[in-house]
């Protein structure tokens, strides 16, 4: 019966996965799906059926009511869902293969995106490429292979490739090093995507700088740096929130940036004067500056958790010397300084969530032997009874 329960909620766990990837991939084609909040609940209740079927510690679940209380809270004041769905996503990956996830994850992602591709140049469906004002001064044609946006296109590649990286990047050669560099230069070619291309090339160094000296990802200091760099760029866009390109500092510095601050300080309650602990309902506006995206979208408080996740993923990368999972996220930090593509409602747009749903029950398991089913914890325990 143990395993039968166990299968059934790995299979449902799976399932939800799977929807949420084919979400990400229909957004980013031309389609407009019109059952996409249907989608977005079958994936829920398919994650809270992995949590019922999962066994919990004590000390599990106060956690997952303490951050369960703050989800619950923003969704009931903002009337955001993703936060919740989000949060059922991070709890039900308990005793989830982390390799494995990631491994389907980059298989559908590649070949959602390929396929996207191609259905395009062969003028089946999509655009290959969008010529249009840029705000860069001018028309121009960019390509973006039925994604919509050349951004779009290169923004997949470098997820894509930063999870081929992880997977795969400690038994590579420096000829598949060179080879990653060579796809994101022609990428680059097409799409003209400054943010991602820079980003790109910014983690495979970081990458193959650690790899080939692991006297260097063994020490500490790496670690902190890496910490540093990330709080460097959330207090630059809460800094960003609170100017905007009000001083000549950050007036020329955005005009480099293509006016990320410019065009997220238009509106008022994204300005941090106006955050609050829970961001309000009419929060609903799109632009780039990801951090400042996450507090006005939902506010200060679980934009505060959701920037302490990302350090605990850092200071797990220490405790498990994984120097990969270190510059992705930071990396990735970096990246949503120019674009919010991680602060989504299609959650596996951010494959962050992943690893955190991988580390957060961590510390619990040298004490799980109390770990039961959600529902044995509200049985009074029987002398007797197998934990």
């Amino acid at each position: 019966m143990e395993g039968k329960i166990r299968t059934i909620g790995e299979v449902c766990f799976w399932i939800a996965i799977v929807i949420e990837l084919l979400a990400v991939i229909i957004d980013k084609s031309a389609y407009t799906n019109p059952y996409e909040s249907l989608i977005f609940r079958t994936a829920f209740l398919l994650c809270c059926i992995k949590i019922v079927t999962t066994r919990y510690s004590r000390g599990e679940c106060l956690l997952i009511l303490a951050v369960g209380v703050i989800v619950v809270l923003s969704y009931l004041i903002n009337t955001r869902d993703e936060a919740v769905r989000a949060l059922a996503l991070v709890v039900a990956c308990k005793d989830i293969d982390l390799r494995k996830a990631l491994k389907i994850i980059l298989a559908i992602t590649l070949a959602g995106s390929i396929t996207l591709a191609i259905l395009s140049l062969l003028g089946i469906y999509g655009a290959v490429s969008v010529t249009a004002d840029f705000g860069r001064d001018g028309i121009e044609t960019r390509y973006c292979f039925g994604m919509g946006h050349p951004n779009a296109f290169h923004c997949m590649l470098l997820m894509i490739i930063s999870l081929v990286i992880y997977l795969y990047g400690p038994k590579m050669r420096p000829v598949h090093y060179a080879l990653i560099f060579i796809v994101n230069m022609a990428a680059y070619y097409f799409t003209d995507s400054n943010t991602a291309f820079i980003v790109l090339n910014l983690i495979l160094t970081g990458i193959i700088l650690l790899r080939y000296c692991p006297k260097l990802y063994e020490k500490r200091i790496v670690y902190i740096c890496g910490a540093v760099v990330f709080v460097i760029t959330v207090l630059f866009s809460v800094y960003g929130a609170a100017v905007g390109t009000g001083t000549d500092f950050m007036y020329r510095l955005d005009k480099l940036l293509n006016g990320r601050f410019q065009y997220s300080y238009i509106y008022e309650n994204a300005r941090l004067i106006n955050w609050r602990l829970f961001a309000l309902p009419e929060n609903v506006e799109f632009f780039d500056q990801g951090f400042i995206r996450l507090f006005y979208w939902y506010g200060i408080i679980p934009g505060v958790l959701y920037v302490a996740g990302n350090l605990y993923l850092i200071y797990q990368s220490w405790l498990k010397k994984d120097y990969c999972l270190l510059v992705i996220v930071v990396g990735y930090a970096v990246f949503s300084v120019m674009e919010a593509h991680l602060i989504s409602v299609y959650l596996l747009r951010n494959y962050l969530l992943i690893w955190i749903g991988y580390y957060w029950y961590q510390p619990f398991i040298s004490k799980s032997d109390d770990a039961r089913y959600l529902w044995q914890m509200l049985q009074k325990p029987i002398k007797g009874d197998v934990k």
